[in-house]
């Protein structure tokens, strides 16, 4: 795998996006090369990091979007019990 500039927030949701989709279709690991501060990097992710896995991802679209002027991903909210209303 090529090595990611880890500064580049799209190109790092891309590369994590992609890690995911790994793991999802059954490889037991996914490794990430990255670059950052002149470093060259490795992180492997199993089965058992995918939550941490996803909320990489998702950070990594946030920064991307703002870096396009963008406006963020849609977030999920449900209404809970005793939730209040905003009126703007």
């Amino acid at each position: 795998m090529a090595t990611v500039d880890w500064t580049d927030p799209c190109a790092r949701a891309e590369t994590l996006r992609q890690a995911y989709y790994r793991l999802l279709s059954g490889s037991q690991e996914a490794s990430v090369n990255y670059s950052g501060n002149g470093v060259t990097r490795e992180t492997r992710y199993v089965a058992t990091d995918l939550s941490v896995l996803i909320s990489e991802i998702r950070k990594a679209e946030e920064e991307c979007a703002l870096l396009q002027e963008q406006p963020a991903p849609r977030k999920r909210y449900a209404i809970q019990a005793g939730a209040r209303r905003s009126i703007s």
